[in-house]
């Protein structure tokens, strides 16, 4: 197992061409950046100031310039029930929706594909560990084998130097 590149079970984001790099196609990866930048307080500051910015074009600006006129009348491009900002928002809302849905299926597929990695991972690693295992139980055996033959020697040697088993005459005590 090639051990040298500790990102290995996550190349599926270094391909640019992958399904799971950030989304399989631009509108994918478009979603997925409008989507995320709807979720910011930036988006509500400028949306806030959008709003605010149609309600006094409509109606402040207007009255101030034709004065009693236009608190009469009332007539702004958009008028009061705001039927032009009401569909705006309704086509934001229709968009923000979509946006939402197709960044869930590129995340969906990303989860997918970093599930696979990890379950690649912990079988590498299973298989790692199991041949790991078989070469230390291999190598306890051969110790075990070669304590028996030292215990062995050393019983042969024991009874060659001190059971008189050699010709030679045993040292005398000094």
């Amino acid at each position: 197992m090639d051990t040298s590149d500790p990102l290995r079970h996550h190349t599926h984001y270094k391909q640019s061409d992958s399904p799971y790099a950030g989304g399989s196609s631009f509108m994918e990866r478009v979603s997925e950046g409008v989507a995320s930048g709807m979720g910011t307080v930036g988006f509500l500051v400028v949306s806030s100031g959008i709003i605010l910015a149609w309600v006094l074009t409509n109606h402040v600006i207007h009255f101030l310039s034709n004065s009693w006129k236009g608190l009469l009348n009332g007539q702004g491009f958009d008028p009061a029930p705001f039927i032009l900002l009401n569909l705006v928002f309704s086509a934001v809302a229709f968009y923000t929706g979509a946006l939402v849905i197709i960044a869930q299926k590129a995340q969906t597929r990303t989860d997918k594909a970093n599930e696979e990695a990890a379950a690649k991972h912990r079988d590498e690693l299973a298989s790692y560990q199991g041949e790991l295992l078989e070469r230390n139980t291999k190598l306890t055996e051969q110790i075990h084998a070669l304590s028996e033959k030292v215990a062995q020697l050393t019983e042969e040697v024991h009874h060659a130097t001190c059971r008189g088993g050699s010709s030679a005459p045993a040292p005398e005590p000094a």
